[in-house]
């Protein structure tokens, strides 16, 4: 049924006009961006949002998300709670929020070519903490001859200080009715139904081939290589019967200093050369932690 309703969302989106898709994800954007500024307020007040509470404070009568931020007194068992009452995608929400709070994008890693291949896999960093989120498509269809997944359910590893505080087989978290209406509605119509994490932007939605050029050009050069968002290298080989310039390759390097930007971005000024470059994360990215099919970590936890 839920399949149905998912499908039947997104044809129905796929039947708007032009004009009538814009007001929707214009109205979308806006409850988004109205929620996200309640959130940045009581976030930097050290407050919940969502139920008012300290971040510090932890009330065993109310779940909530920021129980993941392991206020005192909160004891992992509890975890579960939020997310069969929030579901996959509003806690993620607020972790993305929570970890762009200090640094933009570089602590999501969402990019599929850093997964295993799984329908959701992503890893989120927030200073001491680490949360990664794991589903294959048989962690979505259920394990029919296991009596605690049957259900659609994915899995997340939680870190703190870099030690394993929650596995990743050790809770089956269930996906909520929204949830799965929603990832139905996209693999229906992946062209018109795209799951965004709006403000809460990770590394696919920085490092892609549509956002290469933007990222060549307008990426600056940094002396903190360890923070750094991309790991930019690039190829230049001059045409045949040519040969570079040491003196105008001099040039312009100086002139990427002087400037605050990278060598790759005015390398065009070169005549008669090819230039490939290569844009991957840097060491600032936080690394994604990996479940295998077996339910095994990549940090060797079961």
């Amino acid at each position: 049924m839920k399949n149905e309703i998912g499908y039947n969302f997104a044809e129905w989106l796929s039947n708007l006009s032009e004009e009538e898709r814009t007001a929707f994800n214009k109205s979308s954007f806006e409850n988004t961006k109205a929620e996200y500024e309640k959130f940045k307020a009581s976030f930097g007040s050290g407050y919940c949002y969502v139920c008012g509470a300290p971040l510090a404070s932890f009330v065993d009568s109310h779940s909530c998300p920021h129980w993941f931020l392991l206020p005192e007194g909160i004891r992992k068992r509890r975890l579960p709670e939020v997310a069969e009452r929030y579901g996959f995608f509003q806690i993620q929400s607020y972790l993305r929020w929570v970890a762009n709070e200090e640094a933009f994008a570089r602590n999501i890693n969402d990019l599929r070519e850093e997964g295993s291949g799984k329908l959701f896999e992503t890893t989120i960093r927030f200073k001491n903490f680490e949360w990664s989120f794991s589903c294959g498509e048989q962690d979505y269809r259920g394990h029919p001859s296991s009596r605690n997944a049957r259900h659609p359910h994915y899995h997340l590893q939680m870190k703190v200080d870099q030690r394993v505080l929650i596995k990743f087989n050790e809770f089956h978290l269930p996906f909520s009715d929204r949830d799965i209406i929603n990832i139905e509605a996209q693999r229906a119509l992946p062209e018109v139904v795209k799951n965004k994490f709006t403000f809460g932007e990770g590394m696919s939605d920085i490092l892609n081939q549509a956002t290469l050029p933007q990222v060549l050009d307008g990426t600056s050069a940094t002396d903190a290589q360890d923070e750094a968002h991309f790991k930019l290298d690039t190829f230049v080989k001059a045409d045949e019967g040519t040969l570079i310039s040491g003196d105008d390759l001099a040039a312009i390097i100086e002139e990427a200093k002087s400037k605050g930007v990278t060598v790759a971005s005015l390398l065009h000024k070169l005549p008669n050369v090819s230039i490939q470059s290569v844009v991957t994360p840097g060491p600032g990215v936080v690394e994604q932690s990996l479940r295998n099919s077996r339910g095994r970590s990549n940090d060797g936890e079961a």
